[in-house]
């Protein structure tokens, strides 16, 4: 990935000084391949499922080329198999992910999940991935889906299936959720604990920017209600520096996530990732800062805004988590009758516990 990749180069160059093969791929290395070739022997470009073989056959022949064009994987059934013993799960606050789908058919301007995965939802076939529920057999588990349940139909046989499994589980999602009422009842009645959930922003025009107005910008007060109604809590997510954004945008989205009684939230910076629409358009504007990779990890400014300074952006991100999790909100938001308290409580004390933390990361 792009906040990572300057390590992976590093790693890459050592090995090869050793005289070993490497070979790189995932998303950072497919949008810019050209820059990956000079620290590989090969790359993977797209997924690797249907190349990877190839790839190994050509190392043993001695017959390696540059470059391995990756197609999409289908069907993806087994795809998650892994001999997860192999973890420490003490490691992990979520040790047990899942995918069950990739591909997405929205495009938003900052996303290279599209462009990666695709424009459809691929799946795995529902027992197979009940089978890999089975075979966790642990409490809780993770989907890490960009959306578990963007395709609506295949997610209610998945959430029936798994009625019987009594296991707790933690997903992303958007908010249509709100508007289906089988969906949000089946998704909890099969264990959904946990929302992560892409608010973005508050304004309906920044929405409409970056080609999100499904996200029902103008309704999300009520879908707010209507999911936290059902007992599922939301981790809300929001991004600071999109165009219609001011210096007033931080206080009025703490205000909004206090008000809304989020359970959790984290705050992120604008960042042009290679490949997306976004990074197209700044690097053409000639609105990006640098190409330090380390930096794009959505807590640093990596680009000009019309509106507001490096400096503001990056005093805003920390007030905005310093006022979020800062006592007063968390009692206001998480302190009142619920079977949930402890839980939520604990995860909020330790978000405030770790503010001056995240201040340091994010002034780095």
């Amino acid at each position: 990935m792009t906040a990572v990749i300057n390590r992976a180069y590093e790693v890459a160059d050592f090995y090869r000084g050793k005289g070993a093969k490497v070979v790189l791929g995932g998303i950072h290395v497919s949008m810019l391949p050209d820059e990956a070739m000079e620290h590989a022997d090969a790359i993977v470009i797209g997924e690797a499922e249907n190349v990877w073989s190839t790839v190994l056959s050509d190392f043993e022949g001695q017959r390696l080329k540059k470059s391995y064009k990756g197609t999409m994987y289908e069907p993806l059934n087994g795809s998650g198999t892994v001999n997860r013993g192999l973890i420490n799960k003490k490691a992990y606050s979520m040790p047990n992910p899942i995918m069950t789908s990739r591909g997405c058919p929205h495009n938003c301007t900052y996303c290279s999940v599209t462009q990666f995965y695709g424009y459809r939802f691929r799946h795995r076939s529902i027992d197979d991935i009940v089978a890999e529920i089975r075979m966790i057999g642990d409490r809780w588990i993770a989907f890490v889906d960009d959306n578990i349940y963007g395709d609506i139909r295949h997610s209610k046989e998945l959430f029936r299936k798994m009625k019987g499994l009594k296991v707790k589980w933690v997903g992303q999602g958007d908010m249509r959720i709100a508007r289906n009422p089988e969906l949000l009842e089946l998704a909890r009645e099969s264990g959904c604990e946990w929302l992560f959930m892409g608010i973005e922003t508050i304004s309906t025009e920044n929405l409409k920017s970056v080609h999100k107005s499904f996200n029902m910008g103008d309704k999300y007060t009520e879908a707010i209600a209507t999911i936290k109604s059902t007992g599922i809590k939301i981790f809300g997510s929001f991004i600071f520096g999109l165009e219609n954004d001011d210096e007033s945008v931080f206080e009025r989205t703490v205000r909004f996530g206090i008000d809304n009684r989020l359970d959790g939230a984290n705050f992120y910076i604008l960042t042009p990732f290679p490949g997306t629409e976004l990074f197209a358009q700044m690097e053409k504007e000639g609105l990006l800062l640098h190409k330090d990779w380390s930096k794009y990890d959505a807590n640093h400014v990596v680009f000009k805004h019309k509106n507001l300074t490096a400096g503001q952006l990056t005093d805003g991100l920390v007030y905005a988590y310093r006022e979020f999790y800062a006592i007063p909100s968390i009692i206001k938001r998480v302190v009142y009758p619920r079977k949930d308290i402890l839980q939520v409580l604990a995860l909020n004390t330790m978000r405030h516990l770790s503010t001056k933390r995240f201040e340091k990361g994010v002034r780095s």
